[in-house]
């Protein structure tokens, strides 16, 4: 098959909970046509050495903060292609949150998402650890 693009190298991430992969990715009239190791060659190669690589859509302002606890797949989104989600964007999410704030969190997300209290209490999980970084107040400009 000849193909239009070959992304090679990449990292892929495709949305149905799998591991990710490193892969090629061939593209031909606009499609994906092929996923693995491929050989041959395009019209255009891009290497996504060391990138992540995930065929699908990319919503970038979600608010799954919380029902990604319980809904991995973060349906309905999934189910219409988007394989990539950005969260905590808008200010009203839940990570990172200190034990002593969190009930404080859950009632923003009832105003604010119409979530009832009892849904986030039984399905936060709550099991992330903050990296150090999170927790160091940093002056504007500065890198450590």
């Amino acid at each position: 098959m000849a193909l239009d693009i070959l992304i090679e190298n990449g990292i892929v991430v495709d949305g149905t909970g799998a591991p990710a992969k490193q892969a090629n990715i061939g593209i031909a009239q606009g499609k994906i046509a092929e996923v693995g190791n491929i050989s041959g060659t395009a019209k255009r190669t891009i290497d996504a050495g060391g990138l992540v690589v995930a065929p699908g859509f990319i919503d970038p302002h979600t608010h799954y903060d919380a029902q990604i606890c319980w809904d991995g797949a973060i349906t309905p989104s999934s189910w219409h292609g988007v394989t990539s989600v950005v969260m905590g964007n808008c200010g009203v999410g839940i990570a990172p949150c200190r034990p002593e704030a969190r009930e404080i969190a859950m009632r923003d997300l009832v105003n604010v998402e119409a979530i009832p209290f009892e849904v986030l209490d039984a399905g936060i999980t709550w099991d992330w650890r903050p990296s150090r970084s999170t927790w160091t107040p940093r002056r504007a400009g500065s890198r450590r």
